[in-house]
């Protein structure tokens, strides 16, 4: 906003250095500076052509040298339009933003250019921002509140900026809070449909669910009975499955739809949880994984001996367990593949 300003005064000070026969940097750099309250710019100039200076000439001490040449041209400058006062401190010019003309223009510029006011050009660079990521078959709560409102907010700032910004929800619709969810529908709720929030109501079922499977052996057992069987890919659990994860996902969507955020790409668990297995066979199979499940042990990665590194930096990865389910790590390895392959 003050370029010209700023120009104007690089031209004046390299015009008296001139005339004063002093050596003096081709270009004069500007810093925003904080003067007491008051906002201006600062320059070191008056330093860099005393030590060029005192390259030809011995004797010459460079700051009391400095300041004396910031006198002497601040008092040929006199005054420049745009700012209040120029002065002459321990060697360095500052200027000095004349506030009253500063805001008049703030204001005539956010008049002007209104809701585009500060927006960046294209960058044609891409940002990818994931957040929200809830867990479907359970609640929404204020931890991702949080994360929606931070996300969103990010997400705005990259694109006023000028940055190609994708939205991306990674939804954890898989894992044993839905097996418990399930288990404790066809328990206590078997043929029951959500009215009203169906947030609220899904929560209440995972909640009931977790209570009973908590403080009862016996339905644990149930429920682990459920889990082999979701992992066998009975075709009844995956139908309820996928028909229950519909609810929880117009749940989520009625709270998006409230908060006035929406999503470019959705990620869902259950789409890289099979890729994920057949990756970690991979790396079995080419030894950078070590499988120990023939000792009760899980799969995993030694990071830092791949790496050749003597001091322990990276320790261990475990990307399979014990009985051959997925962890985290298992399907965040296929979900940054299918990021790249995307162009995210």
């Amino acid at each position: 906003m003050f370029e010209q300003e700023l120009n104007r005064a690089t031209n004046a000070i390299q015009n008296t250095l001139t005339e004063q026969l002093i050596p003096h940097p081709e270009s004069i750099q500007w810093m925003p500076t904080p003067f007491k309250g008051q906002w201006g710019y600062g320059s070191n100039v008056c330093f860099l052509a005393a030590a060029l200076e005192a390259r030809d000439k011995k004797g010459i001490h460079v700051p009391l040298r400095a300041q004396e040449l910031a006198v002497s041209v601040v008092d040929d400058i006199g005054t420049l339009p745009g700012f209040s006062h120029i002065h002459a401190e321990n060697g360095y010019i500052n200027l000095y933003i004349e506030a009253a003309d500063y805001a008049h223009r703030v204001v005539s510029t956010i008049r002007e250019e209104g809701e585009r006011y500060g927006m960046g050009d294209a960058r044609n660079e891409r940002v990818m921002v994931e957040y929200s990521q809830p867990n479907t078959h359970k609640a929404f709560y204020v931890g991702h509140l949080r994360n929606i409102i931070l996300g969103g907010a990010m997400s705005n700032i990259f694109e006023f900026c000028g940055y190609d910004t994708i939205r991306a929800n990674y939804i954890g619709d898989i894992g044993w809070h839905v097996i418990k969810w399930i288990w404790g529908y066809l328990t206590f709720h078997p043929g029951e449909e959500p009215t009203g929030d169906v947030t609220r109501w899904m929560q209440e079922i995972y909640s009931q669910a977790s209570q009973a499977i908590d403080s009862n052996p016996e339905a644990e057992a149930g429920a682990r009975a459920m889990f082999n069987r979701w992992e066998e890919k009975d075709p009844d659990i995956i139908a309820l499955w996928e028909k229950t994860r519909g609810w929880s996902l117009d749940g989520f969507q009625e709270i998006y739809d409230t908060l006035g955020e929406h999503f470019d790409i959705l990620f869902f668990e259950s789409e890289v949880e099979d890729s994920g297995k057949v990756i970690v066979q991979e790396l079995i199979e080419r030894g950078l994984a070590i499988d120990e499940r023939d000792q009760d042990g899980p799969v995993v990665v030694k990071l830092d001996e791949l790496l050749g590194l003597d001091k322990e930096t990276f320790r261990v990865l475990v990307v399979l367990r014990s009985d051959g389910t997925s962890l985290y790590a298992t399907k965040e390895i296929p979900l940054a593949i299918k990021n790249s392959r995307n162009g995210t």
